[in-house]
Order: C-alpha cells, then sequence, then structure tokens
C-alpha cells in the first residue's frame, strides 16, 4: 500500500488537483502551490502515518452529525470540482442548526479563492447568525 500512497507525493497528480480545485489558477501559481502541498508528503513518517490512517477506516464521522447541537457555518464554493454541492447541501441538512453560505466563483477552497468574501460570512455569522 506505500506504493499507492506514495502517488501522492506526485507532481502531475497534485498539479491536476491544483487545477480542479482553483479558478483560473496561472501555471507558475501552480507550480507554486504544487510544492507547497506536497510538503508534508516528504516527511520521513508521512507514509507510514498515511497507510496506518487509511486501514483504520479514515475520519468517519457521519454517526456523529447529529450529536453537534450548536450553530453551525457551512460554506462551499460554488464551484467546487472536488466536493459535490449535493454533498455541502447534506451536511446542512444533517447539521440541525446549520446555516448554508455559498461563495460564487470559487471552488473547493473559497477561503484561498475569496478570503474577504469568507472573512465577511463569517463575521455576520458570529454577529447575528450564531445566537
Amino acid at each position: 500500500m506505500n506504493c499507492q500512497v506514495s502517488l501522492l507525493k506526485s507532481i502531475p497528480l497534485r498539479l491536476i488537483a491544483n487545477k480542479l480545485t482553483f479558478n483560473q489558477l496561472s501555471l507558475a501559481r501552480n507550480l507554486e502551490w504544487t510544492n507547497v502541498g506536497r510538503l508534508h508528503c516528504l516527511l520521513p513518517w508521512w507514509e507510514d502515518t498515511t497507510v496506518s490512517f487509511m486501514k483504520s477506516g479514515g475520519y468517519n464521522v457521519i454517526s456523529q452529525i447529529k450529536q453537534v447541537k450548536h450553530r453551525a457555518l457551512v460554506i462551499a464554493g460554488e464551484d467546487d470540482r472536488i466536493i459535490r454541492f449535493k454533498d455541502a447541501v447534506r451536511l446542512h441538512c444533517e447539521l440541525p442548526n446549520a446555516v448554508l453560505r455559498v461563495i460564487t466563483d470559487s471552488g473547493h477552497l473559497p477561503h484561498v479563492d475569496s478570503p474577504a468574501s469568507v472573512s465577511k460570512l463569517i463575521t455576520h455569522f458570529v454577529l447575528h447568525d450564531c445566537c
């Protein structure tokens, strides 16, 4: 399985993932973010830890979602090509006290694509929606 995990270090794979994640990303910026995005994969313990995590089942919070009683803000990028919008809607529906907000012209990482918009949504949520 370590060979399969080592694929995550792949520069071509990371370039494709960035292309899917970010809108209108220049080649220079894509290369820069590819290098930054794979830094953790280069740590000597990363492969063994990742394999162990995957064998354990990874993150499985589905059974715990209904236990969240606090207000929650779900922010989704309108153009997210990694996580489908219907999954954001599903999370919103499963969280009993959630508010769903969509960032237009944003992909998988709205806080990177549109930091001012995300900041505004969080501020509004904290000041108005969360009480």
